[in-house]
């Protein structure tokens, strides 16, 4: 249950949502130009959302995969807010891993989906929480040694999902950080999660 409690312990969840809501084109009249429909606040922070929570996801993955990166783990971190608690908690279980020299395995199996995206505030001072359901089989695995007859040793390898809420804030530049979150339910050894998405 790696990317989970990855996700659980950061207080954040890994997603894919089906938030196409584009606005259509204006009607018009008989010899008139179209124009476009003013872009949506709303609909523009739930896909800003969106994207930081899928580059969150490919960031943890890859971090966690070789955990002893510190680029990688640098680049997770700076997903987080600089005084981000669970910042700090995602830097420290990572350094642990590589401590012992434990990797997550990505499996193609794991998948999140976005539940919701509740937009509390506007930009440029942008906040909004998701809601976000992950299933989780990636395992964890001693990446330095081996088990007598060769076998790779698994330090745990119990799938499992969760849903957790993670708070997002614009920053200055315009890109969205997580700055807190919290696990709402979690199941080990089952999926509860909806669907996989078509397009994940």
């Amino acid at each position: 249950m790696a990317v989970l409690l990855g996700m659980c312990l950061t207080a954040s969840a890994c997603g894919s949502s089906g938030n196409d809501d584009n606005p259509q084109p204006a009607s018009s009249g008989p010899g008139s130009t179209a124009t476009a429909s003013p872009a949506d606040p709303t609909t523009e922070v739930r896909a800003a959302v969106t994207a930081a929570q899928k580059q969150y996801f490919d960031a943890y993955r890859a971090a966690a995969a070789n955990p002893s990166d510190q680029a990688l783990v640098a680049a997770l971190r700076a997903i987080y807010t600089d005084d981000s608690a669970a910042g700090g908690v995602i830097s420290d279980r990572l350094a642990w891993f590589a401590e012992r020299g434990y990797v997550v395995r990505p499996d193609p199996g794991s998948y999140y989906v976005i539940e919701d995206i509740s937009v509390e505030s506007l930009p440029p001072a942008g906040q909004a929480v998701a809601t976000i359901c992950s299933w989780d089989s990636d395992p964890v695995i001693d990446g330095v040694n081996r088990a007598p007859d060769g076998q790779e040793i698994f330090v745990r390898n119990t799938p499992g999902s969760g849903r957790t809420r993670t708070t997002w804030v614009e920053q200055p530049a315009g890109n969205w950080k997580i700055s807190s979150g919290a696990v709402v339910e979690s199941w080990e050894g089952e999926n509860r999660c909806p669907p996989r998405p078509a397009a994940s």
